[in-house]
């Protein structure tokens, strides 16, 4: 595996980036190259004022994501340079990544690309998509995994996906509220670019407001959480997509967003 260091694409459609994890032949293995990558297109994303909304997504039709390569990591079980800290990855969840991310699941997701899924905000399954975290199978203890599971899916589901390794079906990802919608194959990305295009269509600021407001108050009780809310509410309240938005409607018309 470790031959091929595989790439991350970005692919810019309008208000919407598609980003695609580029190493099919490896089931989307991410080797150490592609996760610093990923972590700089975030970054880049982030910035970017002409993307309201991401789409990330995997090559091919078997894998949206089968984890970090074990094959480099026997290789190599250290990072090149250990005093350097880590990329700052979107399932760390200390990064700042307020643009709305649909994640289109093309089929095994698998490790950390299944915790890579559990980051992102809307996710659209492929029938045959399967996810797993599998990294007990390998004698390996993940700390994303350990603390998405148990806050987005009831505790003795987690506990049984960590602590077997074993993997679930779409259908049954999508029972226990893991994914959005399941789909067709061949309708995959037209279900997610159709999700994301409508979504990119609201005001750029609103639609980070609301993001930042609901990750945020994950982390409050929910007193906390609401005041924080309404911070949020009162600081959107005073951008000029704000008076727009009530305007449009009274001039019954369609809003002219400038996201400002």
């Amino acid at each position: 595996m470790s031959e091929q260091p595989g790439r991350v694409t970005c692919d810019k459609r309008g208000g919407v980036a598609v980003v695609t994890l580029d190493r099919p032949e490896a089931l989307n293995a991410c080797t150490r190259a592609m996760w610093a990558q990923l972590a700089e297109l975030w970054d880049e994303l982030a910035v970017d004022e002409d993307v309201r909304v991401v789409v990330l997504t995997g090559a091919g039709q078997r894998a949206f994501s089968s984890g970090v390569d074990l094959v480099e990591m026997s290789n190599d079980p250290t990072p090149a340079n250990p005093n350097r800290p880590p990329p700052r990855l979107l399932e760390n969840w200390d990064f700042d990544f307020w643009k709305p991310i649909v994640c289109a699941v093309n089929g095994l997701a698998l490790g950390s690309g299944f915790s890579l899924a559990m980051s992102t905000d809307i996710r659209i399954a492929s029938e045959t998509a399967s996810f797993g975290f599998s990294q007990i199978q390998w004698g390996l203890v993940s700390g994303h995994a350990t603390q998405l599971a148990p806050r987005f899916l009831p505790y003795p589901l987690a506990m049984e996906l960590l602590l077997t390794g074993e993997s679930i079906t779409a259908q049954r990802a999508l029972e226990i509220g893991l994914v959005n919608r399941v789909v067709a194959p061949d309708r995959l990305m037209d279900e997610a670019l159709a999700m994301a295009e409508g979504i990119a269509a609201h005001a750029p600021l609103a639609l980070q407001g609301i993001k930042e407001a609901a990750v945020r108050g994950l982390d409050f009780d929910l007193r906390e959480a609401i005041v924080w809310g309404l911070k949020v509410e009162r600081l959107n309240a005073a951008t000029e997509d704000a008076a727009e938005g009530p305007r449009a409607f009274a001039e019954k018309r369609a809003p002219r967003w400038k996201g400002r």
